[in-house]
């Protein structure tokens, strides 16, 4: 496959990877200037800056690069005497020797691509698509899913990177989400949401974030019927039930609002009022989320 083709597949996919290009070389070097390889999370890789221990040290330096999502420079003086080992260029990249006889120096590029944060909304109704819009702009990658044939409509929805006709048990059974994604369940029925969110909590996801649509009494009942079947001492730090920042209104707009600001609060790690956690006024958004 195509280089090129490659990054625009696992771009649109969301998926993780590192380019590394050969931008500067000096001497007698295996790979020329231009030479470019990509490599994925699993270590799959496609292209070559010349191959030798000088690709096997470029691919680790991917790897790690895939972790760390910083991009940068480094020299690799191609040299079999002394230590291979890594230290300081004269002008702050780092520079490592390679047991290669070649002689030579190469360096390389690293461009670690910055993939979106991954943010799975379930029900597409008037406030999940509304919500769809807040967040398009702030780079997340959003997954809209509903059971309903006529919302579950691409046409309708192409602001979404991924829409998605399916029943919830159906999509929640192999459901393997990123470590640290967002979740929002606000589907049209009850019986779905809390399926969902037990779904959720059974597989015990690395979830950062999940919320879900409700008035005080649905989230307490939730909640106690998730402690009743999973133990008193179920972890539930990352749920957000009644969902939202206190910031008042009541439209399908205005409340994807609240959530689309409660969503950014956790990602920056701000303290901000919680409808959760404001339980002194008045019930908010009552009207719809009951």
């Amino acid at each position: 496959m195509d280089i090129n083709e490659k990054i625009f597949r696992l771009s649109k996919d969301n998926l993780p990877f590192v380019s590394a290009t050969v931008v500067k070389t000096s001497g007698s070097t295996p790979g020329k200037i231009g030479f470019k390889i990509l490599v994925e999370k699993d270590g799959s890789k496609v292209g070559t800056v010349g191959g030798g221990f000088l690709e096997k040290d470029v691919v680790e330096e991917c790897l790690l690069r895939i972790k760390s999502q910083e991009s940068g420079v480094k020299e690799y003086l191609l040299s079999d005497a002394g230590d291979a080992g890594e230290a300081k260029g004269g002008d702050g990249h780092e520079t490592v020797v390679t047991p290669m006889i070649c002689g030579g120096s190469v360096w390389i590029y690293f461009e670690a691509a910055r993939s979106k944060i991954p943010v799975y909304i379930f029900g597409a109704g008037h406030v999940g698509t509304a919500l769809c819009h807040f967040l398009t702009p702030m780079n997340y990658h959003i997954t809209l899913l509903d059971n309903r044939t006529e919302l579950a409509d691409e046409e309708q929805n192409r602001q979404v990177d991924e829409m998605i006709f399916s029943d919830y048990p159906t999509f929640c059974d192999p459901f393997d989400p990123q470590q640290d994604s967002f979740v929002v369940i606000m589907t049209h029925g009850h019986e779905h949401d809390y399926e969902i969110l037990s779904s959720l909590y059974k597989k015990k996801h690395p979830l950062r974030y999940i919320g879900v649509i409700a008035s005080r009494a649905k989230a307490a009942a939730m909640v106690k019927k998730l402690r009743d079947e999973m133990g008193r001492d179920l972890d539930i730090s990352n749920l957000h039930t009644p969902i939202g920042l206190d910031i008042g209104g009541n439209s399908a707009a205005e409340i994807a609002l609240a959530v689309a600001a409660e969503i950014q609060a956790v990602r920056y790690g701000r303290q901000s009022v919680h409808i959760r956690k404001n339980r002194k006024k008045p019930e908010v958004l009552s009207g719809i989320l009951c």
